[in-house]
């Protein structure tokens, strides 16, 4: 009876984790977002939050923050078919909260192999996400710039605008990847035994 009492208790709290981490992730990636947009960055800097929330509290409810974040910022921004680049943020959010359930988020090398796949998995559905909603371009400076420079040497647009994002991403959810990390080396035990996240060790 009393484990009961303790494991309602515990699933109480990871709910009222669950709830804040949410909106918290959404809100981590539009700040990011759009510093990256208003600074020129070459970067993206929307899915920090995903894969913060995804490390700590698992691969669904990062995915849910990812989905959530690209639906409000295509709201917001008044682009409706942007909201399709949530496919992006789910894909990166089930990818780093898998590992990190998996204890294979624990090393830093763990962090390097999880950016390269985020990033191929980014790139891989970015673009012809991009391809539909944008014509192939974006408003990042810098794979544009790629964009432009591989078309300029004889390359279609479709392979360009794959090829143009995997350094992006690469830089882009390497730093991500980097800062969840980092605060998964932080969080308080009883935050990760909350969350159900992994030790970091």
């Amino acid at each position: 009876m009393a484990m009961n009492s303790v494991d309602t208790s515990k699933g109480r709290l990871r709910g009222t984790y669950v709830a804040i981490m949410i909106p918290i992730g959404v809100a981590i990636n539009y700040i990011g977002g759009l510093i990256a947009s208003s600074l020129g960055l070459p970067i993206y800097l929307d899915s920090i939050g995903t894969v913060v929330v995804a490390a700590i509290m698992g691969p669904w409810v990062g995915a849910i923050s990812g989905a959530l974040y690209n639906i409000v910022s295509a709201l917001i921004g008044g682009n409706i078919p942007g909201a399709l680049f949530a496919i992006c943020n789910i894909g990166s959010g089930l990818i780093v909260g898998f590992m990190s359930r998996l204890g294979l988020f624990k090393k830093w090398w763990h962090v390097v192999i999880a950016a390269c796949l985020v990033a191929l998995w980014n790139a891989g559905t970015g673009a012809p996400i991009a391809m539909v909603v944008y014509g192939g371009i974006d408003g990042n400076v810098g794979t544009n710039l790629m964009i432009a420079t591989m078309q300029s040497i004889g390359r279609d647009l479709g392979s360009a605008a794959f090829i143009a994002r995997i350094p992006t991403n690469l830089l882009d959810k390497g730093i991500a990847c980097f800062i969840a990390w980092i605060i998964m080396l932080k969080l308080p035990e009883n935050m990760k035994s909350l969350s159900g996240a992994k030790k970091v060790g």
